[in-house]
């Protein structure tokens, strides 16, 4: 490993402009990096986005001729939908922030809570109207406004997301998938360490037998945070839903997964393949950073917001323990089932003893049992693709 140079303000592969999709990233030159962003256009993955704020909304689902206080209700209720999602996004990037680091590492964590608290808010406030002139136009006139100004609020935060996201990704919390198939992709994404060495430890005693002593020890530690970001370049990949995905995760994955809101979680994928190269930027201390570049082919899954944007990862050349399950994980939702399977089963030879004695009870526990092995095969088998 060969050090990089201490000057080097940021932890890229070569500190210039990416085009990546169409959109540019880290074009320092560019003055107006905001409005350069807004005129990028926006994934074609966020539609699903434009549809679940659509389907859901109570405005949109009224017809001509609905009551004044409908309408109102409706309003109230999509002024709280669209902050909702704004607020759930943020959330979600708050919990990646906090997952680069183990739950039982305090110090890395103290470090990324100050990280969180520099993350911005998504810039978009609803701008419907139901002030004083809004109010004096006729049932269905005042509806028809509404529900154009609600197509335009969906439709302005959807940019909004991607602008923030986009704007996550420059300042690397966040990082751009780059798709060359449908089979071949690279990302990175960021782990964080803390090793806390005791430098010195002095005790000192005041007072005497008969006032009492008292005994004070001081310690000198040095607490050193080791970032890294890990560039993997994946083959093999393929995109699967958090419930469809059938592998245990690292403890602090599992964590952000069961912390996403449920209004994102729709969005979210795993994006699991093989790593076929690797590249590590490692932070030691605050005074330099090492690089090493390995080829290797082992499992490397990574969360996804939109198939676009990469919020964590694990696996790679370094081994991290994948023992842990989260809400809505297969092998959860087969374990719950497994329990009211033999239940049943337990239930159902019961029934057959009574009704067909100790022969029959035993027939019917073995094929109830019989089919639940078949049905937890394969609920907890991958299927082969």
């Amino acid at each position: 490993m060969e050090p990089v140079d201490a000057a080097i303000p940021r932890m890229t592969e070569d500190g210039l402009a990416v085009v990546l999709g169409g959109r540019t990233y880290g074009d320092d030159a560019k003055a107006d990096r905001i409005g350069n962003l807004r005129q990028m256009s926006v994934p074609k993955e966020m539609d699903a986005f434009t549809v679940a704020l659509t389907r859901q909304s109570k405005l949109l689902a009224l017809r001509a001729g609905s009551a004044q206080d409908a309408i109102y209700g409706a309003y109230g209720n999509d002024l709280e939908l669209l902050s909702r999602y704004r607020n759930a996004f943020k959330r979600t990037i708050d919990a990646a922030l906090r997952a680069r680091a183990a739950p039982d590492q305090p110090d890395a964590q103290a470090f990324l809570d100050r990280v969180t608290r520099e993350v911005a808010e998504i810039v978009h406030e609803p701008t419907l109207d139901l002030g004083p002139d809004a109010l004096q136009l006729e049932g269905n006139e005042l509806l028809g406004r509404l529900q154009t100004q609600v197509r335009t609020e969906v439709a302005s935060l959807k940019q909004a997301v991607a602008v923030w996201l986009h704007l996550l990704a420059e300042a690397e919390y966040v990082s751009i998938i780059e798709w060359f198939n449908p089979k071949a992709l690279r990302y990175h994404f960021f782990r964080m360490e803390a090793f806390r060495t005791e430098l010195g430890r002095n005790k000192t005693t005041t007072g005497d037998m008969i006032t009492g002593r008292t005994i004070t020890t001081t310690v000198q530690n040095r607490v050193e945070v080791f970032n890294e970001r890990r560039v993997h370049t994946v083959v093999n990949a393929r995109v699967q839903t958090p419930d469809e995905y059938r592998g245990r995760v690292p403890k602090r994955i599992a964590r952000l997964l069961d912390a996403i809101p449920a209004e994102v979680r729709p969005f979210v994928t795993i994006i699991d393949g093989m790593v076929s190269q690797e590249v590590i930027h490692r932070r030691v201390a605050s005074s330099r950073i090492e690089t090493q570049t390995r080829a290797v082919y082992i499992p490397d899954p990574a969360l996804a917001l939109f198939n676009t944007w990469a919020i964590n990862g694990w696996g790679g050349s370094t081994q991290e323990p994948a023992l842990s399950l989260y809400q809505g994980h297969a092998i959860s939702n087969a374990n719950k089932i497994l329990a009211l399977e033999l239940t049943g089963t337990a239930a159902v030879t019961m029934l057959a003893a009574v009704a067909e004695g100790r022969r029959g009870a035993i027939a019917a526990g073995i094929i109830c049992l019989i089919l639940t092995l078949f049905q937890q095969l394969g609920l907890r088998i991958e299927p082969k693709t």
